[in-house]
């Protein structure tokens, strides 16, 4: 089919009808059957407003010989076909909208420039193929982005023609954003980059492990820009958020360091892809020959990258200068993102010490281990707890305490690099050794317990030593031979191999020495005992038992043995210490002799008073008796006593034996008196008679306790009632005499011993 050409022919007059080229606004232009449509002339611009757009079939094609503007709300290019060819001299695309270009190839003569944000390769969904054709034109970033949204490695193409990034922070980065996506191992992306005097320095991207995006679309961008070699420090300006240039010593790294930055981005992956990097540069980037200021060996030039998180650059990434090419490659690195300069490693020295922790109170010798591999060591210093010590290989410290102390390692070699090494050395603390113990009394085994422990370290060795005797266990048990003070050693040691020692002083106390009397051992007697123990100390507590029953706790104890035999008795004392001791004691309790004793007569008056006393008891040779009326004691088994009045009187005998285990009997003896009652028949009361004028009992009335006594007539009428012996009958009733004649007499009399007498019978009253 033969293609359709379209020509636009733009005058060169400048009135405002033909001097903006071809202007689609609000327009919907689609280029057909591989139609071209070409805008051409000095003023052949193509600005596109509003909700333009151009979309293309059969890779329709659009040929600008001017400006390109997209000042509309679209991105200019409606799909992911045809191609813009820039035909004109300098020509720039810009706008204040990006254009989504499927292919921009760049033709014609001149420089082309970005002004906005660009994005080539196809910006809609689905297929994007795309290229960016550089031929032998030249693109000028001019701190703009561009984004290749094509993942082929072919989506930049070029003859001679170069991507200028060459922008700094101050002004912008110029960016080269490709979206690779899901990039495959074996891939290489070349970025071709250019110097601003169209020196070839490509930067090359070379897959060696796949990445996998999270969404569309992951990336990696680069941007690359000179430095000042003659300033001082040269290599600045510094890019955007890398504070310094100083190598791993501390030291500015200008003059060992390429006039040049590399930019590197890469987002969007979930797992990153493993690459290569392959930086390229110029001559006069490191030789000081052509005039900068740099000491650069080409040959040994090496790629690092500023790290963020560490705030310093990292010298760990290996890489291989080919110089034939200018091309320094790193190995495989995953760590993409970040600021690259090529640098020589300075000729330092490596600073390095040996040495093994060590308990506290161990000095630790510190060995120094340092080398250079050019020139010497000129100077050393080690660093230790405020101090220095300089040009010494070897340090011999004690350190204050334990813990966790750094060592510093300085040494320089001959052109003044100082480098550094810091190591912390561990102190490791000692146990503390410490222990109980109970049971601290003679003859009882001393139960010890350790209490010690470590910091770090556990659990610990015990070693004890004690009266002679070793044990390694926690919980020795032992007893001591004597009483007094005792030295027991226990030394512990941790798992680091710290020891500590404790002398420590107990006292094996004594024990109280258990002694008891007693007193009156005799049965069905109280028989006391009292404890003589003697002790250091006090006494504390007491014990009494008879026949393995506790009796009592007090000090004394008294008991009472009902029947004579052996018993066995013990007594056990604590002290004031808390030793306790006993004493166990068979004790004899003897029988008690059987006072018994008979009196004849049973019933004894005044007027017969001897009493014939006889012992009727058993197991006695000696008695004692007491008669209960203040005369003298008599002796033998019995005894004739006369009492000299009536009463009743105690008389009591001891019977003893050979165990002076004496009993003691009472009996009651009761002398009584002997009453003679005499009552008359008859009596004469009255005023007339001098004798027998009134009636009651006579006689011997010693003993009476009282006396009633009843007068009744004949008739049985009561005319007389007295309740005292002092107190007869005087012959009259109601205040006058009775008359002649007989009458009725009742008497009652008690002695004393409440034995009562009745008496009655008929008297006769004479006038």
């Amino acid at each position: 089919m033969k293609k359709l050409l379209l020509y636009i022919a733009c005058s060169l007059l400048v009135s405002p009808a033909f001097s903006q080229g071809w202007v689609t606004k609000d327009a919907h232009v689609v280029i057909k059957d591989n139609a071209n449509i070409v805008v051409h002339g000095a003023t052949g611009n193509y600005t596109n407003k509003g909700v333009g757009l151009i979309t293309a079939t059969n890779d329709g094609t659009l040929l600008v010989d001017g400006q390109w503007t997209n000042d509309g709300t679209t991105s200019a290019i409606g799909n992911n076909v045809g191609t813009v060819v820039l035909t004109g001299g300098n020509q720039s695309i810009a706008g204040s909208h990006s254009t989504s270009f499927n292919n921009l190839e760049l033709a014609g003569g001149g420089i082309k420039s970005l002004m906005v944000e660009t994005l080539v390769g196809g910006g809609y969904g689905g297929t994007k193929q795309g290229q960016l054709i550089l031929n032998d034109r030249h693109l000028v970033l001019n701190s703009q982005l561009l984004i290749i949204n094509n993942p082929a490695t072919t989506a930049i193409s070029r003859k001679t023609g170069m991507l200028l990034s060459e922008t700094d922070p101050t002004v912008g980065y110029g960016k080269v954003q490709w979206n690779m996506r899901d990039v495959k191992a074996g891939n290489v992306y070349v970025f071709p980059f250019g110097t601003l005097d169209f020196l070839y320095i490509p930067l090359k991207v070379d897959v060696i492990g796949s990445g996998a995006q999270a969404s569309d679309s992951a990336y990696i961008s680069a941007a690359t820009y000179p430095t000042d070699a003659l300033a001082i420090p040269n290599n600045r300006p510094l890019p955007i958020g890398v504070p310094h240039l100083e190598n791993r010593y501390k030291i500015e790294n200008d003059l060992k360091s390429l006039d040049r930055y590399f930019i590197m981005a890469s987002d969007g992956y979930t797992n990153k892809p493993t690459v290569t990097l392959g930086f390229t540069y110029v001559d006069r980037e490191w030789d000081g020959l052509l005039g900068g200021t740099n000491t650069l060996i080409e040959k040994d030039m090496q790629a690092a990258r500023y790290d963020p998180s560490l705030g310093a650059w990292d010298y760990s990434t290996k890489a291989t200068t080919n110089v034939a090419n200018n091309q320094t490659t790193t190995r495989n690195i995953s760590k993409i993102a970040g600021a690259w300069v090529l640098h020589n490693n300075p000729n330092c020295p490596i600073p390095n010490f040996t040495f093994e922790n060590a308990c506290f109170n161990s000095p630790i010798l510190f060995t120094d281990s340092s080398y250079i591999q050019i020139d010497s060591i000129d100077t050393s210093v080690w660093v230790y707890e405020n101090n220095e010590l300089y040009d010494q290989d070897k340090l011999f410290h004690n350190f204050s305490s334990d813990g966790l102390f750094d060592v510093t390692r300085k040494v320089r070699g001959q052109r003044g690099c100082w480098d550094s090494i810091t190591k912390s050395v561990q102190i490791y603390p000692p146990p503390a050794s410490s222990f109980r113990y109970i049971d601290t009394c003679l003859n009882e085994t001393t139960q010890f317990a350790s209490t010690s422990f470590s910091t770090i370290g556990m659990p610990l060795k015990h070693s004890w030593t004690m009266d002679g005797a070793t044990y390694s266990t926690t919980k020795p048990n032992h007893r001591f031979g004597s009483e007094g003070l005792k030295l027991v050693q226990l030394i512990t040691e941790n798992t680091f191999g710290c020891i500590d020692t404790l002398n420590k002083t107990i006292e094996i106390e004594s024990l109280p020495q258990v002694a008891f009397g007693f007193n009156n051992i005799c049965e069905r007697q109280e028989a006391f005992f009292f404890d003589s123990t003697t002790t250091k100390g006090s006494i504390d507590e007491w014990k009494w038992t008879v026949r393995n029953k506790i009796v009592s706790y007090l000090p004394d104890h008294n008991q009472v043995f009902n029947v004579a035999g052996s018993y066995p008795i013990q007594l056990a004392t604590k002290n004031s210490a808390g030793c306790v001791d006993s004493l166990e004691r068979m004790i004899t309790i003897w029988p008690k002799a059987k006072a018994k004793f008979d009196n004849l007569p049973k019933d004894i008056y005044i007027t017969d008073p001897f009493v014939n006393f006889v012992q009727s008891g058993s197991d006695a040779n000696s008695w004692r008796w007491d008669f209960g009326d203040f005369s003298p004691e008599e002796y033998g088994p019995e005894a004739l006593h006369q009492y000299l009045d009536t009463g009743i009187f105690r008389a009591r005998l001891i019977a003893d034996n050979n165990f002076k285990c004496a009993d003691t009997f009472y009996r009651t003896v009761i002398i009584k008196p002997n009453l003679r009652i005499f009552i008359p028949n008859a009596f004469s009361p009255g005023p007339d008679n001098d004798v027998n004028k009134t009636f009651g009992p006579a006689g011997m009335l010693y003993g009476i306790k009282n006396m009633e006594m009843t007068i009744y007539t004949r008739w049985g009428e009561q005319i007389y009632y007295s309740d005292h012996i002092d107190k007869p009958w005087d012959g009259t009733y109601m205040g006058e005499l009775v008359q002649e004649g007989t009458y009725l007499y009742l008497i009652k009399i008690k002695d004393v011993y409440n034995d009562v007498f009745r008496y009655s019978g008929t008297l006769s009253v004479i006038r």
